[in-house]
């Protein structure tokens, strides 16, 4: 039941962001692996499989058995494995199955908190994708900010920015005014895209 509630407590964020459904899948999938690296501190061994149609969030613990363990993370005993299939031996291949609900009661609201993070990570990818098709061609957008050594300009999601040598010497801009200008850079950094505009530009 809990796998359900989580991808339905996912789906809502989703709907609200516009994200498409496979896509969702993949994001969920990477929540986890977070969550995984964060509890186990390596996501080598680990599988996650999310089935968005039956509402099921699958974790998979990948380990070999062997007679004395010394590494818990990779390797399970011989005598623990045979609880489940007394044909195992020493050397054989075990999948363990993590439970969902072993990451915590707080795991939706935590995995809510990442799943935004990645949301909008994929957001700032959408746009930088977009924009860098468009180098060398004219838009018009919306003035939302006007600083001393900058312009900020609003089309849908994306902030755009007009460095003050992009600008037309002498001209005044108000807040609010649809402007146009030419898209000249879009750089993709740390903290999401930063897309260039000029009015200055000759082209």
């Amino acid at each position: 039941m809990i796998n359900r509630e989580i991808i339905e407590a996912f789906s809502q964020i989703a709907r609200e962001k516009n994200v498409d459904r496979s896509e969702l899948g993949e994001i969920i999938e990477k929540v986890f692996l977070t969550l995984i690296e964060k509890k186990y501190e390596s996501t080598d061994n680990f599988d996650v499989i999310v089935n968005m149609d039956k509402g099921e969030i699958e974790i998979y613990q990948h380990k070999v058995i062997v007679k004395d363990v010394t590494d818990p993370l990779h390797e399970i005993g011989l005598e623990e494995a045979r609880i489940l299939d007394s044909g195992l031996e020493i050397g054989d291949p075990y999948v363990e199955i993590i439970d969902p609900t072993s990451f915590g009661r707080r795991l939706i609201s935590h995995a809510k908190q990442i799943l935004n993070q990645q949301i909008m990570r994929a957001e700032k990818n959408v746009i930088y994708d977009e924009y860098s098709k468009k180098i060398g061609q004219i838009i018009i957008g919306d003035v939302h900010q006007i600083r001393r050594d900058a312009i900020f300009i609003n089309i849908g999601k994306a902030e755009l920015k007009m460095p003050r040598e992009e600008q037309i010497p002498g001209e005044r801009y108000r807040r609010g005014e649809s402007l146009k200008s030419i898209l000249k850079e879009a750089i993709l950094g740390a903290t999401g895209p930063e897309i260039i505009v000029s009015r200055a530009d000759p082209r």
